[in-house]
């Protein structure tokens, strides 16, 4: 009866949390090294100065997590 459709219920929601996360995680080690790299690319390129070069690499990661977090949201809606 209702307590195994109930289990199921949860147990789906459950399954569709843990593929959100991993997704998060995935999206967000990807998109940061992705920052990262360009960061670097760009700051090697066009920056002398160290201050600059941290400075363009910080914003590149920063830009790579923004994008990981708004990925992040989206996912996580869906799975309400």
């Amino acid at each position: 009866g209702v307590g195994v459709g109930r289990v199921r219920r949860m147990t789906m929601t459950s399954i569709d949390y843990d593929v959100a996360v991993e997704r998060a995680i995935d999206v967000t080690l990807r998109r940061a090294t992705y920052g990262f790299a360009l960061g670097a690319a760009s700051a090697l390129v066009l920056f002398r100065g160290p201050r600059a070069r941290v400075g363009a690499l910080a914003f590149g990661v920063g830009c790579g997590c923004g994008s990981a977090y708004e990925e992040a949201q989206r996912v996580f809606a869906d799975v309400k």
